[in-house]
């Protein structure tokens, strides 16, 4: 398989496009000869990522979106069609994170973060995939997670990773719900990637309640992958139709398996105590519990 299969000549919405991940997405897929709608709550920023890849040639727009308003959604998901008449390729890649421990987070950071990183997802695939639905040919959705998804200890970001499991779940319960329309789906499961999301507070609206600490300060994540390489692997994961597709900085993966594998343990543990609570052949269940 060529780098432009199954991508050229086709249509990608890739929503936070402004920077990071989601203009790295929106490059590589350009490459691969896709015209490509970056949508993000930074206008601007959307604008100007999109020019530059028109300046490469690429056919490419920029679109203000705040994936938490359905409204907004729908208006992105009206400028894509009416560009370019089709979306064969929806990354929702849009997300944002704090840090702090659960009794200390607020309602306000829980909805903050669910609205962007849980609605957001629901809200572009209730925009784009009835039209997807109706359409033929290859068609595939992108969902960003993390690997905070697979985490035994998610101490400091225990909010922010329920949200991306909650993402991890609604995107493999869309791939069997969708296989029988023909539209693939991807689960991207980012580490540690050199973004500014350590930052996201500063699209964080006044209505959500005060912002929370920022202890790890403001900067790009120190000693992680570029955003490159995740488009890089999560452009091959969505040409394979991967089911999830991992990327994170070499150093941190044996580190990160064996993380996985605790998670296991801790599953395997709680089966056998069950296990031997059952009762056993001839044996009552009161004879368990005295």
């Amino acid at each position: 398989m060529s780098e432009s299969e199954p991508f050229a000549g086709r249509t990608a919405v890739v929503t936070g496009a402004a920077s990071g991940i989601g203009a790295a997405l929106a490059s590589g897929l350009a490459s691969c000869g896709m015209a490509v709608v970056l949508a993000d709550i930074d206008e601007a920023g959307a604008q100007w990522s999109a020019a530059e890849l028109r300046s490469q040639g690429a056919r490419a727009i920029g679109v203000g979106v705040d994936v938490s308003d359905p409204v907004s959604v729908a208006a992105l998901a009206e400028a894509a069609y009416a560009e370019f008449g089709s979306v064969e390729l929806l990354c929702n890649n849009a997300g944002v994170l704090l840090f702090g421990a659960v009794a200390d987070s607020t309602i306000g950071d829980w909805r903050w973060l669910s609205s962007v990183n849980v609605e957001g997802t629901l809200n572009c695939l209730h925009a784009f995939l009835p039209a997807m639905r109706r359409a033929k040919g290859w068609r595939h959705i992108m969902n960003t997670s993390s690997t905070h998804a697979f985490l035994p200890d998610t101490g400091h970001t225990a909010v922010y990773s329920a949200t991306k499991h909650a993402i991890l779940g609604l995107s493999l319960g869309l791939r069997t719900e969708l296989a029988v329309d023909g539209i693939g789906v991807t689960t991207l499961c980012p580490g540690q990637a050199a973004t500014r999301i350590m930052d996201s507070q500063r699209s964080r609206p006044d209505s959500f309640g005060k912002r929370a600490a920022e202890p790890f300060g403001t900067g790009v994540i120190p000693m992680a992958i570029e955003p490159e390489e995740v488009a890089r692997a999560a452009i091959a994961g969505i040409a394979r139709q991967d089911e999830i597709v991992f990327a994170l900085p070499g150093h941190s993966q044996d580190q990160f398996r064996s993380q996985v594998e605790q998670l296991w343990r801790i599953a395997d543990d709680a089966l056998a105590t069950h296990a031997d609570r059952l009762p056993r052949t001839g044996e009552s269940a009161d004879a368990i519990e005295r």
